[in-house]
């Protein structure tokens, strides 16, 4: 797992997030504005925390239903998502999945 904690908020992202955004680096499909886009937003939700980041319109964030119940997704991009959940209502964020094609699963 990686952690940041630049503000008051932690954010987690999960080993197999941090591993499938290695691959995604790696193989070209993140751009470098989308890598600097994650970092923005990495850095807003630990500084202000998800209240801000779901009342700012910049990020498009919403509840995702279903089977993600209890998840959140930010865009990053166009098309590109950071799928996150906040744990026990504290100050913790884990990002679960950042997918480049909107791909929820």
């Amino acid at each position: 797992m990686l952690y940041y904690f630049i503000g008051m908020y932690e954010v987690i992202l999960t080993k197999k997030c941090a591993n499938g955004l290695l691959k995604l680096k790696k193989s070209g499909a993140l751009a470098q504005d989308d890598l600097i886009s994650i970092r923005i937003w990495i850095s807003e939700i630990s500084t202000y925390g998800p209240k801000y980041i779901s009342s700012c319109g910049h990020w498009n964030d919403h509840k995702l239903r279903d089977d993600r119940s209890g998840q959140r997704s930010s865009s990053f991009s166009h098309s590109g998502r950071i799928i996150y959940k906040i744990k026990n209502n504290k100050i913790t964020i884990t990002v679960l999945k950042i997918t480049v094609d909107h791909d929820y699963r």
